[in-house]
C-alpha cells in the first residue's frame, strides 16, 4: 500500500513539475509547435499514467501514457500546420474536442488489453467499469485537491495573524502551486484506487438509472406535441440543434448506464427496462431532428467550422440511434447488442478523431469554400462576409480566401469598403460596430415579409434597419397563423404620448423577447431605438399567432389609456404596473 502511494505521489509531483516547466517555457517558446507538442504530450501522458497506474502498474501505465501522448502530440502538431499559429488552432473548438476524444477514449481499451480479460481488449465489462472508474476517481481526487488548498490557505491566513509569513510566501510561488496540485492529485488517486469497493461508480449509476422514466416521459410529450406545433416553429431558433443534440446525448448515456456491464448488473425492474427500450426507439427521432436542424442552418447560412463539427456530432448521434433502435428490435437479447454497439461507436469516434486531426478533414476549408461560393452566387452581401473569421479564426484557408477577396475588391466597391473596415478594426466588436445599419439581405427580406397594421400605414425605412440590426431573423416569419396570415406583424401606434410620432410593436410567432413574443421600438431623439415591451394586467399574449389574427382582422387599432401616473423625481420617473 505504501509503495503504491509513493508511486502515485511521485508521478503526480512529476506532473506538477512538468507543467511548471511548461508554464515557464511559455514566455520563451510562446506559440511554437515545440511547446504545443510538449504540452499535449504532458497532458495525455500524465493523465493516462495516473488513471491506469492502480490497475496496470508503473511500467505498463507509463508505456501506455507515452504511446498515447506521443500519438496525440504528433497529430496535434500535424493539424497545426493548417493554422497560422498553435494558439489559433487551440482556439478552434473542434480541434480541442478531437484532441480530448483521442486522448481519453483509448484508455479503457489499453486497460482491458493489459488485464487480459475473457474477450481481450474489447471486453465490455472491463471497458464499462474502467471508464466510469476513471471518471469517479478523478472527480474524487480533484475534490481532494480543492480540500488541500482550502486547508493550506486557511493555515497561511491563520499564521499571518501572528506575523508568520513563510507559508503564505511559499503558496505564492508558481513552482510550489504546481507541485502541491500534482502531489495532492496523485495522493488522492492512490487513496480512491485503494478503496475501490467504497469509492466506486455503482452508487452514481444506480441513481442515474432512476432518471430513465422521467426522461422518457419528457421525450414522449415532445414527440406527441411536435406534430401539433409544426416543424417550422421548432427550427425557428438557432439553439434547436443544440437542444436536440444535448437531449440525445443524455438519452444515449442513460441507455448505456441501464444496460450496465452485463445482464446480471442490468436493472430488472420492468419500469426501468421498458423506459430504456422506449428511449432507444425514440432516439432516432431526436437525432434525426437534430440533423435536420443543422441541415437547415447550413442551407440558410452556409458552412462554418462550428457547423461542420455539429454535423460530425450529429452523425455520431445517428450512429448510436440506428444501432440502439435495431438492438431493441432484435428482441430478447437487445442489451447485449447495445453493448456491442457502444464498443463499436467508441472505436468509430477514436477513428474519427484521428482523421479529424489530419489534413483529410479541414472544417476551415469547408467553411471557406461554402462562404465564398455563396458570395460568388450573390447569396451573400460583401458586408455579410465573415471577414474577421477569415482573417483571424479560419486558419490558412481563411487567409488565402481573404487574399483572393482583396483581388476581387478592385472591381467591387462594397467589398473594398468592407475590407477597409476590417483593416481598421482592432477587434471583432469594432468590425461589427462599424457595419452599416442593418444587414442588406435582412432588410430586403423584412421589407417583403412584414405586414403593417393599421392597413395603409407606411413602413419607416430606418425602422427596418434597426430591426435588422437587433438580430431579428426573417425566418421567424416563415410560419403561417391559423387564419393564414403571415407569422409576423408590425403594429404602428402612438403608445407613448409624451414622445412625438408612433411607436412600433413587432409580433412574431417564433421570436420571443423578454418572455413575450413581441419586440418594441420607439422613435427618440437619436432615431429608432429598441424598447422594452410591458404587459399590463393579467393576460399575457403568449400566443402570438392568435394575437396576429386578431389584429389583422380588426378594421382599426383599439387603443385606450393604460391608467398609469408617474411620480416625477428629477430627471426620472417612478411608477408601477398592476
Amino acid at each position: 500500500m505504501i509503495g503504491a502511494r509513493v508511486q502515485f505521489l511521485v508521478l503526480g509531483s512529476a506532473g506538477g513539475l512538468a507543467f511548471w516547466a511548461l508554464s515557464d517555457l511559455l514566455s520563451d517558446w510562446h506559440d511554437t509547435r515545440a511547446l504545443l507538442a510538449l504540452a499535449l504530450l504532458a497532458v495525455v501522458f500524465f493523465g493516462t499514467a495516473l488513471a491506469t497506474l492502480g490497475e496496470l502498474g508503473a511500467r505498463r501505465a507509463l508505456l501506455g501514457g507515452a504511446a498515447l501522448g506521443g500519438l496525440v502530440a504528433a497529430l496535434g502538431v500535424l493539424k497545426s500546420f493548417g493554422f497560422s499559429t498553435s494558439s489559433q488552432m487551440m482556439e478552434a473548438g473542434h480541434v480541442l474536442v478531437a484532441l480530448i476524444a483521442l486522448g481519453s477514449l483509448p484508455v479503457p481499451f489499453w486497460v482491458a488489453h493489459n488485464l487480459r480479460a475473457s474477450t481481450g481488449w474489447t471486453d465490455y465489462r472491463v471497458l464499462f467499469l474502467e471508464s466510469w472508474n476513471i471518471v469517479v476517481r478523478y472527480a474524487a481526487a480533484w475534490a481532494f485537491v480543492g480540500a488541500v488548498w482550502v486547508v493550506l490557505l486557511l493555515s497561511a491566513a491563520l499564521l499571518r495573524l501572528v506575523g508568520v509569513e513563510l507559508l503564505a510566501d511559499l503558496l505564492a510561488e508558481e513552482l510550489v502551486i504546481w507541485l502541491i496540485c500534482g502531489a495532492a492529485l496523485g495522493l488522492g488517486l492512490s487513496v480512491v484506487t485503494e478503496m475501490s469497493d467504497m469509492v466506486s461508480p455503482y452508487l452514481l449509476l444506480r441513481l442515474l438509472r432512476l432518471l430513465l422514466p422521467v426522461v422518457l416521459g419528457v421525450v414522449v410529450v415532445f414527440v406527441a406535441v411536435l406534430p401539433l406545433r409544426g416543424l417550422t416553429h421548432l427550427f425557428g431558433h438557432l439553439s434547436a440543434a443544440g437542444t436536440l443534440g444535448g437531449t440525445a446525448v443524455v438519452v444515449i448515456s442513460l441507455i448505456a448506464i441501464a444496460v450496465d456491464q452485463d445482464d446480471v448488473e442490468a436493472p430488472h425492474a420492468p419500469a426501468l427496462i421498458w423506459s430504456a427500450r422506449g428511449l432507444a426507439l425514440l432516439l432516432p427521432v431526436l437525432s434525426g431532428l437534430a440533423a435536420w436542424a443543422v441541415a437547415l442552418r447550413v442551407d440558410q447560412y452556409g458552412w462554418t467550422p462550428a457547423r461542420v463539427m455539429a454535423a460530425a456530432g450529429v452523425a455520431v448521434l445517428l450512429g448510436y440511434a440506428v444501432a440502439y433502435a435495431l438492438a431493441v428490435l432484435t428482441g430478447r437479447y437487445w442489451m447485449g447488442w447495445v453493448r456491442r454497439a457502444n464498443t463499436a461507436m467508441a472505436l468509430a469516434m477514436i477513428a474519427l478523431a484521428v482523421v479529424w486531426l489530419t489534413p483529410l478533414i479541414s472544417p476551415e476549408r469547408i467553411a471557406v469554400n461554402s462562404q465564398l461560393g455563396r458570395f460568388a452566387e450573390g447569396r451573400l452581401a460583401p458586408e455579410a462576409l465573415p471577414l474577421w473569421e477569415l482573417a483571424n479564426d479560419w486558419g490558412k484557408p481563411g487567409q488565402a480566401a481573404l487574399a483572393d477577396l482583396r483581388v476581387q475588391a478592385a472591381e467591387n466597391a462594397a467589398l473594398a469598403e468592407a475590407l477597409v473596415r476590417l483593416d481598421q478594426a482592432g477587434s471583432r466588436w469594432d468590425l461589427e460596430r462599424d457595419l452599416p445599419p442593418g444587414q442588406p439581405e435582412r432588410v430586403a427580406a423584412l421589407r417583403q415579409l412584414l405586414v403593417v397594421q393599421p392597413a395603409g400605414a407606411e413602413m419607416p425605412e430606418d425602422l427596418l434597419d434597426v430591426i435588422a440590426r437587433s438580430g431579428f431573423d426573417p425566418a421567424f416569419c416563415d410560419d403561417r397563423t391559423p387564419a393564414g396570415n403571415p407569422g409576423c406583424l408590425l403594429v404602428l401606434a402612438d403608445l407613448m404620448t409624451d414622445v412625438p410620432g408612433d411607436e412600433a410593436l413587432l409580433l412574431a410567432g417564433q421570436g420571443r423577447s423578454f418572455g413575450l413574443p413581441v419586440r418594441a421600438f420607439w422613435n427618440g431623439p437619436r432615431g429608432w431605438q429598441t424598447g422594452t415591451p410591458v404587459t399590463l394586467g393579467r393576460d399575457d399574449p403568449a400566443d402570438a399567432m392568435a394575437l396576429i389574427d386578431t389584429l389583422s382582422g380588426a378594421p382599426a387599432l383599439s387603443l385606450e389609456p393604460a391608467g398609469l401616473m408617474a411620480l416625477k423625481l428629477g430627471m426620472g420617473r417612478l411608477t408601477m404596473t398592476p
